[in-house]
């Protein structure tokens, strides 16, 4: 009888082990194949983009003119942020294309994101321009700033959604000592 129970408790010990190393090895899974990431890379590239119009705002309301290489470096930044978080947001409906809440979901951020784009078309062309509008450029980066702000949080409703779960923080990487050869 001694035995048995002891047998018993061995392979319960055996099971739990297993069950918590596979949960352990499906969490690793999902993050080798990036479904970690799922969702982010939206978020993300929106936040840089707002960021950009940020700063194309608070420089059309300066006295001193941004110069313009400068000017076409926030909108191509902008432009290419909110192509990516285009990319990541199609990556998403690709992944759920039989839902129709995420869709829904979806379809209120690609509105946001179109009025973003035609608002960054507008600054595009009055930076384009020898002297461009700076009320003009100002106008059209708050608007997108706000369409942003509003994707970010239609973003946030998606990712709750989808039980998609705030990243960790990176770990730290200590530096490795360095050998003499």
């Amino acid at each position: 009888m001694n035995l048995l129970k002891k047998t018993g408790a061995a392979g319960l010990c055996l099971i739990l082990a297993s069950h918590i190393a596979l949960a352990q090895f499906r969490d690793a899974g999902s993050k080798i194949r990036g479904e970690a990431m799922a969702g982010h890379e939206v978020r993300t590239y929106q936040r840089h983009a707002q960021d950009r119009s940020e700063i194309l705002y608070y420089h059309s309301q300066s006295q001193k003119p941004i110069p313009k290489e400068q000017s076409d470096e926030l909108v191509t930044g902008i432009r290419k942020d909110l192509k990516a978080s285009d990319a990541a947001l199609a990556k998403l409906k690709a992944e759920h294309p039989r839902d129709a809440e995420v869709l829904k979901q979806i379809a209120i951020i690609e509105k946001h994101h179109a009025a973003a784009h035609a608002a960054c078309s507008t600054a595009e062309d009055e930076c384009l321009k020898e002297h461009g509008e700076q009320a003009m450029i100002g106008e059209c980066c708050s608007n997108m700033w706000h369409e942003l702000e509003a994707a970010q949080s239609e973003t946030a409703k998606l990712l709750k959604m989808l039980k998609i779960e705030k990243l960790e923080p990176p770990k730290k990487v200590e530096p490795k000592p360095k050998t003499k050869p």
